[in-house]
């Protein structure tokens, strides 16, 4: 049960982690701001909040995923 849980909170936090990287430079291109810095840079600064974001509430999020096992 633990690895199943572990399995799928890797997966969870690749995907959004993927998303926050397409987010990143959605808002750049709808911004406009990619005429003046790459999107890839946006991309990349909201993937690095994210990470700083899960890292900031490492305990929370592991709580939360022992939870599901209780």
């Amino acid at each position: 049960m633990e690895m199943l849980l572990l399995l799928v909170g890797i997966l969870f936090f690749i995907a959004v982690g993927y998303f926050s990287y397409t987010f990143g430079q959605c808002l750049a291109k709808f911004s406009r701001l990619d005429l003046f810095i790459n999107q890839k840079f946006f991309g990349v600064a909201l993937l690095a909040f994210y990470m700083f974001f899960v890292y900031s509430n490492q305990k929370e999020l592991t709580e939360v995923l022992m939870a599901t096992l209780k």
